[in-house]
């Protein structure tokens, strides 16, 4: 009953014991970081500690919350006049999750605040020991991956802009045109359906061996912001647990460490036998 709110209860429960108070969590000690504020000189102070918490724990229930009564209250609306409203509430998961993925490649770029929240409040991590300066010169940084991510985003601009140009080109005529032609080749997608049931019937046998976290009904304990793998940025799929603690696909991590035996976030050592398939 009520897992969401269970989730945020203990997450903010979580927080309060350890980051309000000053405290590290435990995969903070574990891998020996510590919160400093925007300048990297001094601890943060309550204020901001406390800010990050409610905006990182709390901030992403409530919006879901409101958006979801939104959505209940707009459906049965048929107006032209709140089509736009309609857009903006079935865009928002899209938008934001574009938004996400932009600050993680500036993130990659400069490395200093991994979550929107963070950035707001000002609260950065730093090592509480020495790194050595020829090891980290060896890890090189993730520079890469924020290009890619950025290409990603121009090309689906891009598309979407040509898609608006193009149908905004075409005139009334063409449109019904496009209409006839979507609904003469109706009859015939439908025998083609018929003949990939068989093909489609092999799928689902995959689908039942692999565990893909973009379906909420596989692993429901894991919580939305833990379900996607930190190399690909996708929901992960067959996802597994590094001897650190953090989670991404069986095929990144694996392909990741037989390059890099360490983990990609941490930089704790992981070797290949080290990986635990979650179920």
């Amino acid at each position: 009953m009520h897992p969401e709110e269970i989730g945020v209860a203990t997450k903010l429960l979580y927080f309060f014991l350890t980051t309000l108070i000053g405290a590290r969590t435990l995969g903070e000690e574990y891998v020996d970081l510590m919160y400093v504020n925007r300048s990297g000189r001094r601890l943060p102070r309550f204020i901001p500690r406390l800010g990050f918490i409610l905006l990182y724990a709390l901030l992403p229930y409530v919006v879901t919350r409101i958006v979801k009564k939104l959505k209940a209250r707009h459906s049965a609306v048929e107006s032209k006049d709140e089509s736009w409203y309609k857009k903006i509430l079935t865009s928002y998961p899209k938008l934001l999750d574009t938004i996400i993925n932009i600050h993680v490649a500036i993130f990659y770029f400069e490395g200093s605040f991994y979550s929107i929240s963070k950035r707001i409040f000002g609260l950065r991590y730093v090592f509480g020991h020495n790194k050595d300066p020829k090891k980290l010169a060896r890890t090189g940084n993730y520079s890469a991956l924020g290009v890619i991510i950025l290409l990603q985003f121009a090309i689906k601009v891009l598309i979407k802009l040509k898609e608006y140009s193009d149908e905004n080109s075409k005139t009334e005529e063409e449109k019904n045109m496009d209409r006839a032609e979507a609904n003469s080749y109706d009859t015939f997608r439908k025998l083609q359906q018929l003949e990939t049931l068989r093909e489609h019937f092999d799928d689902d046998i995959d689908d039942k061996v692999n565990i893909d976290l973009s379906n909420p009904n596989e692993l429901p304990y894991l919580p939305e912001s833990a379900r996607s793998c930190m190399l690909c940025l996708s929901p992960m799929v067959n996802p597994c647990a590094a001897n650190c603690g953090h989670m991404f696909c069986w095929d990144c991590i694996v392909d990741w460490t037989r390059q890099h035996p360490e983990c990609p976030l941490c930089r704790q050592v992981c070797l290949e036998q080290n990986l635990l398939p979650l179920r």
